[in-house]
């Protein structure tokens, strides 16, 4: 008997992914059965990402073989960390293959469910009855959780258990995350261990613990558990991942690198290889930085999964690797989509005058150093900032280029793989010297104004501390930095004055800013709770 309402599955908006016409309808006509009318079909990739872009769907069933250059494990990978999908909608793979549990094992973004071929209605009603019902016992969590008090999803997390003792695995894990999302370490680790109690080969509850390890600065306790995870199953990514953020921790690029390549080769995909390219060009290893953007053009080439800064940063490593008629090419050959972005165009023209100054072409590299700056304006992005900076030092243009590279950390002063590839740029240029000057001198410029602020709002001049971070954010409407201590101190003055229409407005900016930027972040978790604890203080009672 079905744990959910048949007619509960017949009101899902469905979307069916599969290459082969004949599997697509198959598994209509089984939704068909069960009373589902809402249900579309996409053969491609591409088509699947028009839909979902178009709409949110319940229920999501795909093949994991969709053709030669994606699979629905990387078409699943794209919609997670697009954020393209409803917390609530169900992800099902379908696979002819047993073997493709140890994918999803290993996959850092699983599915909701698996499915072996051949399929039928009711297995499909079965499965989706459980999601259901897991979906509607979690509802209080995640409800919770999409208001962003995370304090009030842990309660619920305990309420969950009480009344549906079945998900306690679904409620560990969830529990576990959030606190280790607010800080709450020791309560975390309680979890865990808890679980590590019921049974001592839980993977994700041990790397549960070697993120709370992570966090509490503990690097090598953590790095002994991860080595054990890795020991009992060397597929797990996770582990990887959490491996390549101690050593990126530790200053260990060459370590990060190792972990992040062995990973890329268990999962290829474009977010793996992308992650190589990064550390790869970071940490100066340009032939590897190339192979790995290339894997990343050749599995996006012609997809809407294509990112205009892989080319970018392809084109940049073929100028760093001395071969400027590579770069040109490559950038000649952009989609024309990408040309509507002026922060492409702009990034675009600022590599091609770097290419030209290295074949000696004076004239050109000067006006596509005129073009970058005029496709940039005001909203000049990371890439062509730092793009322009090195073509500026290129071609002579010193005092450009510092002010470029100090704009660029001005921007983002907490970001530490910004502040090390201006530190390359100025390297490569023959810059050094002046790393001391514009990079530490941009971090001290940002922290000098966070700490006046605070300084002034101590002293009891509140106006003219939220007046000292908006003259900042004027200039530099990005700086995460200077953003939460806004957040904070407007939140801070309310608190003492009572409420403030505008200051309100202000805040919900500030942090709708910072999710954009840092999504997931701790501290901006925390001023989300600050602003919710602030207004049920000093909202004007109806």
């Amino acid at each position: 008997m079905s744990l959910v309402p048949f007619s509960h599955i017949s009101a899902l908006r469905c979307l069916v992914i599969d290459d082969m016409p004949t599997m697509r309808q198959n598994i209509r006509m089984h939704l068909g059965q069960l009373g589902v009318t809402k249900v579309d079909q996409a053969a491609t990739p591409d088509e699947a990402i028009r839909f979902v872009q178009s709409g949110n769907y319940d229920l999501i069933i795909c093949d994991y073989n969709l053709n030669k250059e994606s699979n629905g494990q990387q078409l699943l990978e794209f919609f997670r960390t697009q954020n393209m999908l409803s917390p609530t909608s169900m992800f099902i793979m379908v696979t002819a293959e047993s073997g493709y549990n140890l994918v999803a094992s290993a996959a850092e973004f699983q599915p909701d469910a698996y499915m072996l071929k051949p399929l039928t209605a009711s297995r499909i009603a079965e499965r989706v009855d459980r999601l259901l019902e897991k979906q509607h016992a979690m509802l209080p969590v995640t409800e919770k959780m999409k208001r962003k008090d995370f304090a009030g999803a842990i309660i619920e997390c305990d309420n969950v258990l009480k009344a549906a003792p079945k998900w306690i695995v679904e409620i560990m894990k969830t529990k576990g995350t959030l606190l280790i999302e607010q800080r709450r370490i020791d309560e975390a680790r309680e979890v865990y261990q808890q679980a590590l109690g019921m049974r001592d080969d839980l993977v994700w509850a041990k790397i549960g613990l070697a993120r709370c390890n992570i966090v509490a600065g503990q690097l090598s306790d953590a790095r002994t558990i991860i080595q054990d995870v890795l020991a009992q199953n060397k597929q797990f990514i996770a582990a990887y991942d959490l491996l390549a953020q101690i050593d990126e921790a530790q200053g260990n690029q060459e370590g990060a690198l190792a972990a992040l390549t062995t990973s890329s080769e268990i999962i290829p995909s474009a977010r793996r290889s992308r992650l190589v390219g990064e550390v790869a060009y970071r940490s100066g290893h340009l032939d590897q930085a190339r192979e790995a953007y290339d894997k990343v053009l050749k599995h996006t080439k012609g997809s809407l999964t294509a990112q205009p800064t892989d080319l970018l940063s392809l084109a940049q490593v073929h100028v760093d690797s001395g071969d400027p008629d590579q770069a040109l090419r490559l950038l000649e050959s952009a989609p024309r989509r990408y040309e509507e972005s002026s922060l492409f165009t702009s990034a675009q023209a600022a590599v091609q005058a770097q290419a030209y100054v290295q074949l000696g072409d004076t004239i050109s590299a000067q006006q596509a150093f005129e073009a970058a700056k005029q496709a940039a304006g005001k909203d000049i992005s990371e890439v062509a900032t730092l793009a322009l900076a090195k073509a500026a030092f290129s071609m002579g243009k010193d005092d450009e280029g510092a002010k470029l590279i100090a704009d660029a950390i001005k921007s983002d002063h907490e970001n530490k793989n910004l502040q090390t590839l201006a530190r390359k740029v100025l390297a490569d240029t023959g810059k050094n010297a002046l790393a001391d000057e514009l990079i530490d001198g941009a971090v001290k410029h940002c922290m000098s104004i966070i700490a006046e602020a605070n300084a002034l709002m101590r002293s009891a001049k509140p106006d003219e501390s939220l007046a000292k971070l908006e003259e900042a954010l004027n200039s530099m409407p990005e700086n995460t930095g200077v953003l939460l201590a806004s957040a904070q101190l407007h939140l801070l003055w309310m608190s003492q004055r009572g409420w403030n229409d505008e200051y309100v407005k202000r805040v919900r900016r500030y942090l709708a800013t910072l999710d954009r930027l840092i999504p997931g972040n701790d501290r901006v978790a925390k001023m989300h709770k600050f602003l919710r604890d602030t207004l049920s203080k000093v909202a004007p009672k109806s």
